[in-house]
């Protein structure tokens, strides 16, 4: 992941060089060569993405002069996203991102929690189905509106484990089980928000350069103060991206470019919207496609 980018730009080398520094982890070689499971622990894979992003825009840069009229980011990309608008620079996000990943580290060490795709099922229905699974002390309840009958539940293992039967018995097609570090975008993660909230405070944020669409609440803003008030609020909140990709829509955007290590996003793009192109951006093989995007 990344590794391209670090062969190709002097830049984007800094920016994974900033990483281990921030981090003290060896974040460029566990990109480069794993562990996977190492990788994958929240520690790591926050920073992790947000540096390649952070080193795929450089890099993308370097080879395009173009212009975005809006920005999001999903979950820890929002990070991205916000350095991209001008809100705070590379090291502030990677600074921001691993205070972000150590904090809900330590939440996630105090539930046994986890998170689940539900496919096939609407909103309305799961809601249900999660209000009924949610018992005995453990909740579990929606994190990701990812796209039309792709959405993501986050909780406590054992709510998640009756789930798989109320969800089932409503409808769904399948629940599968994600490979994450524990339950966010839940209630959970609301120590993490109080334990992150200083390091927010003590950044300073500049208003942003074009719209954000943020996570918690698909609203649109350039306001500094709804930017810093967001990276709080989100750690707990649902992602909205079904909502997030309609109002770019409206917005008249219709041309999508996923900018980070894989094309997960650009993928939800195509499943929510009609009449829109979409492509990714994060190693050199991506380049003629992203430039093509660029270009229309």
């Amino acid at each position: 992941m990344g590794t391209d980018l670090v062969a190709e730009s002097a830049e984007a080398r800094r920016l994974f060089d900033l990483a281990d520094q921030i981090t003290g982890l060896p974040i460029t070689r566990l990109c480069a060569e794993g562990p996977l499971e190492r990788l994958t622990q929240t520690d790591a894979a926050q920073p992790a993405v947000v540096v390649t992003s952070l080193a795929a825009l450089a890099v993308l840069r370097s080879h395009v002069d173009f212009a975005f009229d809006a920005v999001a980011g999903h979950s820890v990309g929002e990070y991205a996203a916000y350095a991209a608008a001008g809100v705070f620079d590379a090291e502030t996000a990677l600074r921001l991102v691993h205070a972000r990943a150590q904090a809900m580290a330590t939440a996630c060490a105090n539930v046994d929690g986890t998170m689940a795709a539900v496919i096939g099922l609407d909103e309305s229905p799961l809601r249900q189905a999660c209000l009924a699974a949610s018992s005995n002390g453990s909740s579990v309840e929606i994190a990701n509106f990812n796209a039309p009958g792709n959405l993501i539940v986050s909780g406590a293992r054992a709510a998640l484990e009756r789930l798989t039967l109320t969800a089932k018995a409503a409808g769904a097609r399948r629940v599968l089980p994600l490979n994450v570090g524990g339950p966010f975008h839940s209630m959970y993660m609301r120590p993490a928000a109080d334990a992150l909230a200083d390091a927010v405070q003590q950044v300073a944020f500049r208003p942003a350069s074009v719209p954000v669409v943020l996570n918690a609440s698909a609203e649109v803003t350039q306001a500094e103060e709804s930017l810093r008030e967001e990276l709080l609020v989100q750690l707990y909140s649902p992602v909205r991206w079904i909502e997030i990709l309609h109002r770019l829509a409206g917005m008249g955007c219709d041309h999508f470019l996923e900018v980070g290590p894989g094309s997960v996003l650009s993928g939800l793009v195509r499943r929510t919207l009609q009449d829109v192109t979409a492509a990714s951006f994060g190693s050199l093989a991506d380049l003629e496609a992203a430039t093509a995007v660029l270009a229309a």
